[in-house]
């Protein structure tokens, strides 16, 4: 199976499949956020959910070694708080806090019960899967290059790339890191980027919005491997946006995302 990373001792390789569509030396977001969560997920005990991940990218995440370390902040018997950095040459070039939660067995009253996915997603679920963004029509004909987005399979439900409002399942292809099993937590980090990829707004042909930052809000972790996302875009004339999506299984609802945006020229090479 293809993989996002290769271990070098302590440092982290990505391969030509974590490539960016904002740049031709950069990595995707959605790999770099499963990294951060990948060394936050060695601090977690079986009993507890990862329920608040938020992540910033400082600058762009090059295709060079990276490090990545994970420290407790607080922990008590409910709750942990621990924060990542990711490294570059030594040089913190993204960071993640992230809240833990102690998981107990309730019962939920029938009138607080999370929705089922939206009918758009539950349609869309029969469909036969397009591979890639690439495969999308979107709004100024734009080019992708290779990369992670252009390997994800896609059963859209409703897709217009570059329109502000996406809703589709994805599922993640490839495993995070070699050699080892991919887990729930890391494949829904990894595709919550996606939901700004979905929403994504084009002003015109040569300039879209990235995001700087994300945060993903969990309450349960997916079951299976492919994930709904129902995602918008949100902007003002000062060039700055929030792309926020609700995250489905097939089950229903099972977290959120928020991302900051801001105006960028889009790479086509």
């Amino acid at each position: 199976m293809t993989v996002l990373f290769e271990r070098q001792g302590e440092h982290f390789l990505p391969t030509e499949h974590c490539a960016s569509p904002w740049g031709p030396v950069t990595i995707h977001g959605g790999a770099s956020i499963g990294l951060l969560a990948w060394a936050l997920e060695q601090q977690l005990p079986p009993d507890m959910l990862l329920a608040r991940l938020t992540v910033d990218l400082f600058r762009p995440v090059p295709r060079a070694p990276l490090g990545v370390t994970a420290r407790l902040v607080r922990e008590s018997r409910r709750l942990r708080l621990l924060e990542a950095s990711l490294l570059h040459e030594g040089a913190e070039i993204g960071r993640a806090s992230a809240l833990a939660l102690a998981t107990s067995e309730v019962t939920i009253p029938e009138t607080a019960r999370v929705p089922a996915p939206p009918p758009a997603l539950r349609e869309a679920w029969d469909k036969a899967p397009v591979i890639g963004v690439h495969r999308i029509p979107n709004r100024v004909n734009r080019k992708f290059p290779p990369g992670l987005h252009t390997l994800v399979p896609l059963k859209p439900a409703m897709l217009s790339m570059g329109g502000g409002r996406g809703t589709t399942w994805v599922q993640l292809p490839v495993d995070l890191i070699a050699g080892e099993p991919t887990t729930p937590l890391q494949r829904v980090a990894v595709l919550s980027d996606f939901s700004n990829g979905f929403a994504q707004l084009y002003l015109d042909s040569g300039t879209g919005f990235i995001n700087a930052d994300l945060t993903l809000n969990l309450h349960r972790l997916p079951h299976g491997d492919w994930l709904g996302i129902d995602a918008v875009t949100r902007a003002q004339p000062n060039g700055i946006a929030i792309a926020e999506a609700e995250l489905y299984d097939q089950a229903g609802l099972i977290g959120r995302v928020s991302q900051s945006n801001l105006t960028m020229a889009t790479f086509g090479g």
